[in-house]
């Protein structure tokens, strides 16, 4: 009988919620949040830039949005234009809004300095999914922001995923003002 005791206990334990209803200390705790990253003027710059670029998106302020795009993303948009027919590009979403999906609402949620002097802005989405007509909230996206000619331009981004630092040197080569640390790597 104590066994058969033991065993429900046991189980009723396993339960999520019931350790924490019962008093039982530590259960049911969320788990610890990653620390956020310590912001620099960089850092803080990139976040500022994503945050215009997503409020002229909302907007569907096209030429507001053309205006903050590298001028090798504007470069890369027209090539695919050209080859294809279309401007189907992650950095093109006035092209997606009456096809597939357009931006409801964000949030910047971080951002980190990352190699060659870029920085990797991620930030969670709400966009209306117009063939499916309902709203796809919380999709994690990830920018790519950097400098050009002293300049911050907004350069790439990655649905579901995030930049590594080698998809930056392979994928985005004389895009950047290098930091001067990096003309030392370089050579």
């Amino acid at each position: 009988m104590f066994h058969r005791l033991e065993l429900v206990l046991a189980a009723a334990l396993a339960l999520p919620g019931f350790a924490a209803a019962q008093g039982v200390p530590g259960a049911d705790e969320p788990a610890p949040k990653a620390a956020p990253t310590a912001e620099t003027p960089e850092t803080r710059a990139a976040k500022e830039l994503v945050t215009r670029y997503l409020t002229a998106v909302k907007a569907k302020k096209w030429a507001e949005v053309k205006k903050l795009l590298h001028p090798s993303t504007v470069k890369a948009i027209a090539e695919r234009k050209k080859r294809l027919g279309e401007e189907n590009h992650p950095m093109a979403p006035w092209y997606f809004e009456k096809k597939s999906s357009y931006l409801k609402d964000f949030k910047v949620v971080d951002a980190k300095s990352a190699v060659l002097g870029t920085v990797v802005v991620e930030t969670s989405e709400d966009n209306y999914q117009v063939e499916e007509k309902g709203l796809a909230e919380g999709e994690m996206a990830t920018y790519l922001v950097a400098q050009k000619d002293k300049k911050w331009w907004m350069v790439d981004k990655k649905r579901g995923e995030t930049f590594t630092n080698d998809s930056i040197k392979l994928g985005y080569k004389g895009f950047f003002d290098l930091p001067p640390s990096a003309h030392v790597e370089e050579e």
